[in-house]
């Protein structure tokens, strides 16, 4: 007789939508995985790439038992070994650099690979804290616009994803959640139908700005002198809303000053957008209501990030938007859920302050920063990180001890001492919040773990175990994790424990949707009040050659490396393609399927071409992130910067240049 069993799941992806799963298994199998129908975001639908999880769960690349390196890095070969041979090992060699060379000579690498809040950051942050290891400062995705977030307005919360469909004016900025947030899709259609009017700004004619009606296509990296031009006109021509600037904000005089540059003349120039849309924008800002002002993470991907999130902000609190329920600036919900991060990550355990390694120069800390051992989690860093070149050179350093915790072979993998199974999201409990909407989800294990594959808390309390260390706190179990996050006097999480999650596993946090962040929430900066003073000037990089502007955004299949060595995937798109404008192609003599060579000085890939009239002459495009295999061991990262942004330490993926040579057929 067959067992089946339905759970509550949820996707553990790198994604605003966090969706509410079903799963279901047959004896100890995943057979099925659906959109739960219930969830009033999600609605019962999932995206291109978890329709086809199935795939990911029994995929050949997957890793079901400890492996130990017996040829050279990077070589794929590897033996089978027990958990105790490995742990034993693992924890001696890190022991023996503990001893004799500190440890901040140990480095963790991990991001949101798996975004439950307990495979992100739990009993992996408490086990670092107690060795004393090195810290990651984790900014490669948000880090940017999350600093602004915090300068300007105290906190990262805007108004409701569920009122979406009440405004009538809402500004896409550098954001495509045709690709990267489809559950929205439906709200923005939906307040089309009432008669919203819908912007993007966009250096790329995206799937989202042929839907909607109005596209703004701005230069790459000239986000801030749009947004300050904006802003000029509105002040210029009294438009903007006194009395909410006045009753709420300061640094009126020190914004007005800078962007007193950006006329409508000069923003054009700059941008390559006509100055009389770039009017028609600044009137539709002004005068209709509610305005709600959507940016995505891609637009702080550039070396004037700070500044681009910091103008575009700007916009809401000069326009009152705020005033409106269902207007704001949504940029992020993430604060919204005040979980107590302290008990959960346990930083009272680390006895010294800790060394921080900003993750986006990855390759500059395995060449100069002493790093003797790094710890590899929720993360593909030889795929992912930029300066591809120097973070493959500093994996291949023999001098270098390298664990890789994964469910998948991956390009990082390739060049660790140990890899280490890591179980599937279905396979495990853990909490998740979203950093778009505003529900609190519990994910329910459908089957144990496949083969010896551990969560990633069991692995640290493994490796805690082995090092001998005694702390009742590195044997706590998920259920005292996730009790323990929700173990907290936030209003917005009033009544939300593990038992009632257990009951009722999706529950929206204690908040009406009618609530208008910073008007009827306080402002939680230090003098309650919303800032606009400007954050530093334009910044000017070092002058990299390369005649066009590279930009590797997201795409529907795949989130960054997860999900590309699907079999469905290489078959849709078996070649890393370089998506170019027919003007440039034309001009260069390049034609439909050709090999090309895109290079500048810190490395070079081979790419496809493929006509597209998504980027304008002058600018070219490649999705991020394909498995190195898929390029004779090298991908699009060979050609990024670790280069911070200048503000709060994130990357600059959008900020390269290249050059392009034919290479034939």
């Amino acid at each position: 007789m067959h067992k089946e069993i339905w759970v509550h799941g949820v996707c553990p992806h790198d994604c605003y939508d966090t969706c509410s799963l079903e799963v279901l298994a047959e004896d100890g199998q995943i057979k099925r995985i659906k959109g739960q129908v219930g969830h009033p975001i999600t609605r019962g639908f999932l995206c291109f790439k978890v329709n086809r999880y199935l795939e990911r769960i029994n995929h050949p690349d997957r890793v079901l038992y400890p492996l130990r390196r017996t040829g050279p890095k990077g070589s794929g070969q590897f033996v089978r070994v027990t958990w105790e041979q490995a742990l034993d090992d693992i924890a001696d060699r890190l022991q023996f650099i503990v001893a004799h060379s500190g440890a901040k000579a140990i480095l963790p690498y991990s991001f949101a690979g798996n975004m439950g809040v307990l495979s992100e950051a739990s009993m992996d942050r408490r086990f670092f804290n107690a060795i004393g290891a090195s810290q990651l400062d984790r900014t490669i995705c948000t880090a940017s616009a999350s600093a602004v977030l915090g300068r300007m307005f105290g906190q990262r919360m805007g108004p409701d994803p569920e009122t979406l469909p009440k405004a009538r004016m809402i500004l896409l900025w550098g954001t495509n959640p045709m690709a990267t947030n489809v559950h929205q899709i439906p709200l923005l259609d939906e307040a089309r139908q009432n008669g919203a009017r819908i912007w993007t700004v966009d250096p790329l004619k995206t799937e989202t700005a042929n839907r909607y009606q109005y596209h703004v296509q701005l230069k790459p990296n000239s986000d801030a002198m749009l947004a300050m031009a904006l802003g000029r006109y509105l002040i210029d021509h009294e438009l903007y809303d006194h009395d909410f600037v006045a009753r709420h904000a300061s640094g009126f005089d020190q914004y007005r000053a800078a962007v007193k540059p950006w006329s409508l003349e000069a923003a054009a120039q700059q941008c390559g957008v006509d100055p009389a849309l770039i009017e028609q924008l600044a009137l539709n800002l002004a005068t209709v209501r509610p305005l709600l002002i959507r940016p995505g993470f891609g637009m702080q991907r550039q070396q004037n990030s700070g500044l681009a999130v910091w103008a575009v902000a700007a916009l809401s609190v000069l326009t009152g938007s705020f005033s409106d329920v269902a207007g704001g600036l949504l940029l992020s919900n993430g604060d919204a859920f005040g979980l107590n991060w302290n008990r959960l990550t346990c930083p009272d355990l680390a006895k010294t302050a800790p060394r921080i390694v900003n993750m986006v120069q990855l390759g500059q800390a395995l060449e100069t920063f002493g790093i003797e051992a790094l710890v590899v989690y929720n993360a593909n860093p030889a795929a992912t990180a930029p300066d591809q070149s120097s973070v493959i050179r500093g994996l291949s350093r023999d001098s270098l001890f390298v664990v890789v915790h994964e469910q998948m072979m991956t390009d990082t993998a390739q060049y660790a001492d140990y890899v280490l199974p890591a179980a599937m999201s279905m396979e495990i409990l853990d909490l998740h919040v979203s950093y778009w909407h505003r529900y609190v989800q519990l994910n329910m294990p459908a089957t144990n773990p496949a083969g010896e594959a551990v969560s990633n808390t069991e692995f640290f309390r493994r490796l805690a175990h082995a090092m001998g260390l005694t702390d009742p706190a590195l044997r706590e179990s998920d259920e005292t994790l996730i009790a323990a996050a929700l173990d907290t006097d936030h209003p917005y999480l009033d009544g939300i424990t593990l038992e009632s999650l257990y009951r009722d596993p999706v529950q929206k946090l204690r908040i009406s949707a009618n609530l208008r962040p910073y008007v009827d929430t306080p402002i939680m900066t230090s003098d309650h009040r919303l800032h606009l003073e400007p954050i530093g000037e334009l910044k000017v990089g070092r002058d990299v050659p390369g005649r066009y502007h590279f930009l590797t955004p997201s795409r529907r299949e795949t989130i960054k490396s997860s999900f590309a060595n699907l079999r469905s995937f290489e078959q849709r798109s078996p070649f890393p393609e370089l998506l170019v404008n027919p003007a440039d192609a034309q001009r260069e003599g390049w034609l439909e399927g050709q090999w090309v060579r895109v290079h500048n000085d810190r490395g070079e890939t081979d790419l496809k071409v493929c006509m597209s009239s998504m980027p304008a002459p002058g600018t070219v495009v490649s999705y991020a992130v394909r498995w190195n295999r898929a390029g004779e061991g090298a991908n699009i990262n060979q050609l990024t910067s670790q280069e911070l942004s200048d503000f709060g330490g994130g990357a600059t993926f959008y900020s390269t240049r290249v050059d392009i040579e034919k290479k034939g057929w």
